[in-house]
This record gives C-alpha cells, sequence and structure tokens, in this order.
C-alpha cells in the first residue's frame, strides 16, 4: 500500500494514477492504521515548517517501512538532511505518475532514489576523496583495497559495470566481485548510498 501523508485539502490526481489503492492522510500519526508492515509511504514537504519536516519524517521512519520525501523546492541540503534521516527517497512533489511508481519500484526493493542532479552533485563533490593522490584520505575509502579503490572511483563518476571493466580491463563479473565486496566493507545496499557514505567519510576527515 502507498500512503501520502500531506496537508493539502485535496490529493493530487496523479497520486492516484501512479497507484490506485494509495490512501492520503492529513497526519503521520494517522499513517499507523493504515500501513501494516509494507509499502511505501509518502511524506509531503510542502506546506510544513522545518520543524515539523523533521518531526513527521522521525514519527513515519518508526513504523520501519522506506520513507519517500516529496518537496516543492528540492535542493541538495535538504536531500542530504533527508537520508541522513532515514528516508529512501527524494524527490519534486510534482513527479509524474511513471516516476513515482519508479521510485517505489527502487525503494520498495532496499534501494535509494534521488535525481540526477544531486547525483551530479555528490559525484562532484567526491572525485577528491576517490583520488588515490589526494592529501587527506582516509575512513572507509582507506578499507579498500587498491583496485576496489580504482572501482569504486569509477562509480563515483557514474559509470556502469560494463564501462567500468572496460576502463579497468578486467570482466564485468570482476567488477560484481569488486562491487560486492565494496557494499560488504561499507554496508551500502546501492551505489547511491556508497556515494553517500564516502562523502559522509569525506566530511569527517575534513
Amino acid at each position: 500500500m502507498h500512503v501520502f501523508v500531506s496537508k493539502k485539502p485535496l490529493s493530487p490526481v496523479r497520486w492516484h494514477q501512479a497507484f490506485a489503492d494509495s490512501v492520503t492522510v492529513r497526519q503521520p500519526s494517522e499513517v499507523a492504521a493504515i500501513c501494516h508492515g509494507d509499502g511505501v509511504i509518502w511524506l509531503d514537504f510542502t506546506r510544513l515548517s522545518v520543524p515539523e519536516r523533521i518531526e513527521w519524517l522521525a514519527q513515519v521512519k518508526q513504523l520501519g517501512q522506506p520513507v519517500v520525501v516529496l518537496s516543492n523546492v528540492p535542493n541538495d541540503n535538504e536531500a542530504l538532511q533527508v537520508f541522513r534521516a532515514g528516508a529512501a527517497g527524494y524527490c519534486h512533489v510534482l513527479a509524474v505518475p511513471d516516476q513515482l511508481r519508479e521510485i517505489a519500484l527502487v525503494v520498495e526493493h532496499g534501494g535509494h532514489w534521488v535525481g540526477a542532479r544531486f547525483i551530479e552533485k555528490l559525484i562532484s563533490v567526491t572525485v577528491d576523496k576517490l583520488n588515490p593522490d589526494a592529501a587527506g584520505t582516509g575512513g572507509l575509502y582507506d578499507q579498500l583495497t587498491e583496485r576496489e579503490q580504482m572501482v569504486a572511483s569509477e562509480v563515483a563518476r557514474g559509470a556502469t559495470n560494463r564501462e567500468i571493466a572496460d576502463a579497468l580491463g578486467i570482466t564485468e563479473r570482476t567488477v560484481k566481485a569488486h562491487l560486492s565486496s565494496i557494499f560488504a566493507k561499507s554496508g551500502a545496499r546501492d551505489r547511491i548510498q556508497l556515494v553517500l557514505m564516502l562523502k559522509e567519510s569525506e566530511t569527517s576527515v575534513v
């Protein structure tokens, strides 16, 4: 089931177009009575003050289901904040039905979803961290072998497994093996979370 939590007096038609079984409630306290351990909770930040956003996200996270934040003014700082608070997805509140269904597919399988622009931002601020010649590197990066560092560097640049294999002169099977090791060492579930963790590691070193 998909539950949208929003202060809007009328829920947008596109939410019901995306998920025919979706339900909209006005307060996070109403979600527990509807959800029973499955589905996605969609948290609409529109019309919420900053303290309300923090409180609402904390409340719905306690239910143990993936939470996607819908923002009317998406920005990098807010994206980092909601992911650090435990959200599984972050997108514009005007996202179309096809995009909402795509997001749901990703987060229901344990992944994270965020817009391409934010991924590019993460990549740009993480490049120095993933450069073996950069000064002050440490944390997660130093836990990786030399080859794993090279694979992580390519992941941060947005390369696919095939592109990584071609760049490093190895097979896709070997790339997958290195990625499995990197995920095991970092605890990351997917590439987006890995880049987030590398960014967090960089921040702790600075």
